[in-house]
């Protein structure tokens, strides 16, 4: 239970911050006219609520990550009128490689081969002496 309260404030939190953005920060004209202030004090909050709120679902913070930043693409790409079947396909690729990739290679283990063992690898030094003899 403490777990989860742990998990909540934090996105409570950050929800709370980018209410507030939203309320006191003024609206610019469009994305394109909008200074790094504005842009940073709306998207960093979205970010991080976004974040928060997935891993409350997910419990895994790296995928949490990955699923908002793709979702801050597919805003940023819509904002800019340049959302369509290909950006968006091309965007969800692009998260579900990423998940698939970090995924994989934290529950990669090493496989014990028989490819490395001592046998099968030569040493140099007898490499060396065969052909000192010849």
């Amino acid at each position: 239970m403490t777990r989860l309260i742990l998990k909540i404030i934090p996105a409570l939190f950050s929800w709370g911050i980018f209410v507030y953005v939203i309320l006191n920060v003024p609206y610019p004209e469009s994305l394109t006219r909008a200074d790094s202030f504005q842009l940073l004090s709306f998207f960093i909050p979205f970010f991080l609520s976004l974040i928060f709120s997935i891993n409350l679902a997910l419990n895994n913070i790296l995928i949490s990550i990955f699923i908002s930043f793709g979702i801050i693409i597919l805003l940023v790409l819509k904002a800019l009128d340049s959302l369509n079947l290909v950006s968006t396909g091309l965007t969800v690729l692009a998260v579900i490689l990423l998940l698939s990739y970090f995924k994989r290679s934290s529950h990669l283990t090493p496989i014990k081969s028989g490819l490395t063992s001592g046998s099968f690898i030569p040493k140099l030094t007898r490499w060396q002496k065969r052909h000192l003899s010849s």
